[in-house]
């Protein structure tokens, strides 16, 4: 009989979802035989409450570092507030998530958002079930709502040594800490010639290449601000803008380059493609999502970031900083102003690409098989 794997995610954004699929692939491709794998969004399940959290993760998209999102990451960072966790996560959830994971009964659950496994451990700890919790922090900074279920997970999968060690302060078992990085799909290297992707793209020339997502899968409207601000530099560079799922972004954007007779930028909506865009980009300008920074690191491509959605991706983008893997701005003037640098001063973008040559090649997914392997035997 095959081992039952649950891999749970949650609709805040996009990169929980995208790291869920990543290793539900992985899973399906190395371990069809072995284990039987399902993947679920938790806010499914939503209650009222659960459906009202989304809708104010979502206000980030129209307006990046709102109020409210960047108030309830900084009260949720604290461990008194964070005590009744559970209490929090089964009042934005219905019964029959319960029901249900009863009832699949998993062997190992694999979360990508805390409420899979705050539920699951609550299930394990009042039905007596032995479901191994794995935790997926999808982020560059640890926050206290991921970590008061430590008790209860049996590892916690974090993006590097230095969250680790945040880990480590709060007091979680070392032995349950695996600081393998935010998992990646295995075919994200499998790369096209570069020429052949240029001409895909409707780039014909050997100009360099700013890539500017607008704002993860579903795309942000306050991104156009600073395309607009880029576009008035006029900069001797091919651009292209990824406009995700936001089809009114994407023609706000079409309207506007025919308006003003702009010929240099390619525009698309949702692409999968990512890997081969940052393989032909010199340059990419994005928030700072946690998946978004980990395939721009993993693709050795010099990140410009742009305001996100506040609290976790505040520290994303120190993370990048502080590495010098990129420059971090917080509003369209000082986009204008460093991007004047930039075509002023090449030398900015080539130590970006220096530093970046030290970032370890990614194999977070991998390890991760190898890991349930070791636990399934």
């Amino acid at each position: 009989m095959k081992k039952k794997i649950l891999i749970t995610y949650a609709s805040y954004g996009s990169g929980h979802k995208t790291v869920a699929n990543y290793i539900y692939d992985y899973f399906k491709e190395h371990g069809d035989d072995k284990y039987e794998v399902k993947v679920i969004d938790v806010m499914d399940y939503a209650s009222l409450l659960g459906r009202l959290t989304v809708k104010i993760f979502n206000i980030n998209f129209i307006i990046p570092n709102s109020i409210p999102s960047t108030i309830s990451y900084e009260l949720t960072d604290n461990k008194i507030i964070t005590k009744p966790y559970r209490i929090y996560t089964k009042a934005c959830l219905n019964k029959k998530l319960q029901s249900d994971l009863l009832e699949y009964n998993p062997d190992i659950l694999i979360a990508t958002h805390f409420f899979g496994g705050i539920m699951m451990g609550s299930i394990n700890k009042k039905y007596h079930t032995d479901t191994k919790i794995i935790t997926i922090v999808t982020d560059y900074s640890s926050n206290c709502m991921w970590l008061q279920n430590h008790k209860y997970e049996d590892y916690i999968v974090v993006s590097n040594d230095i969250v680790k060690q945040e880990l480590l302060k709060f007091g979680v078992d070392e032995k349950k800490i695996c600081p393998f990085g935010i998992p990646l799909s295995s075919k994200f290297k499998k790369l096209d010639d570069k020429n052949k992707v240029k001409i895909k793209y409707d780039i014909t020339n050997d100009k360099p290449i700013i890539l500017f997502f607008g704002g993860g899968s579903m795309g942000s409207s306050f991104s156009f601000k600073y395309l607009k601000a880029l576009l008035k530099l006029n900069l001797d560079y091919n651009i292209i803008f990824v406009s995700g799922k936001n089809v009114e972004l994407q023609n706000k954007v079409n309207n506007y380059i025919e308006e003003e007779n702009i010929k240099n930028i390619t525009v698309l909506g949702f692409t999968s493609d990512v890997s081969n865009l940052l393989n032909i980009a010199n340059l990419v300008i994005t928030k700072p999502g946690g998946l978004s920074v980990t395939e721009a690191l993993e693709m050795k491509t010099p990140m410009i970031l742009i305001p996100g959605n506040g609290g976790q991706e505040n520290y994303n983008a120190k993370f990048v900083t502080k590495n010098k893997f990129g420059i971090w701005i917080h509003n369209p003037f000082g986009f204008t102003r460093v991007m004047k640098k930039i075509k002023n001063n090449p030398d900015i973008v080539k130590d970006m690409y220096k530093n970046l040559k030290y970032y370890e090649e990614n194999k977070s997914v991998e390890k991760l098989f190898n890991l349930v392997e070791g636990e399934l035997k």
